[in-house]
């Protein structure tokens, strides 16, 4: 684990690129973006003291989903290695379930979205849309549903 200090607007790390740490705020705001420096770029999610992020490219060596950036001058980070997390996670169990109940409201997050996305196509596109995925090959798929270690939810 080491330190690191960010003035604002440096790129700690970008959309698309190999995830190999994580990191804690000390202090500071990070903002988190999509399409970062484009027309379309996007802030997802605006982070401060006590929060983590990065967490997923570390736990699965992705790629990074988003780009971080700091927001204010002298935002200071905690940045743990893949090489170090276990290490982290014997010394700091408290911290670990922390960052797990995180990721489990992240994820929570993101299933009522696609429930909600899920459920605003279906009402806009309607049934003709079930008929239409015919003529593509999707016969067997007439019903969407969210499926973990396969069972249906």
């Amino acid at each position: 684990m080491n330190e690191q200090r960010f003035h604002r607007g440096r790129v700690i790390f970008y959309e698309g690129y190999s995830g190999d740490s994580l990191y804690y705020i000390f202090y500071g705001t990070v903002g988190i973006y999509v399409n970062y420096g484009k027309n379309n770029q996007r802030m997802l999610a605006e982070l401060t003291t006590g929060d983590y992020f990065g967490e997923m490219g570390l736990l699965d060596g992705g790629m990074r989903t988003a780009t971080a950036v700091a927001l204010e001058n002298d935002t200071v980070l905690d940045c743990i290695t893949e090489g170090e997390f276990d290490r982290f996670m014997a010394e700091n169990p408290g911290r670990v379930m922390d960052i797990m109940k995180r990721l489990c409201h992240k994820l929570r997050n993101t299933t009522a979205a696609y429930v909600a996305l899920c459920k605003d196509v279906e009402s806009t596109v309607g049934t003709d849309a079930v008929d239409e995925s015919k003529h593509y090959g999707f016969e067997n798929n007439d019903n969407l549903a969210a499926v973990h270690d396969g069972q249906e939810a």
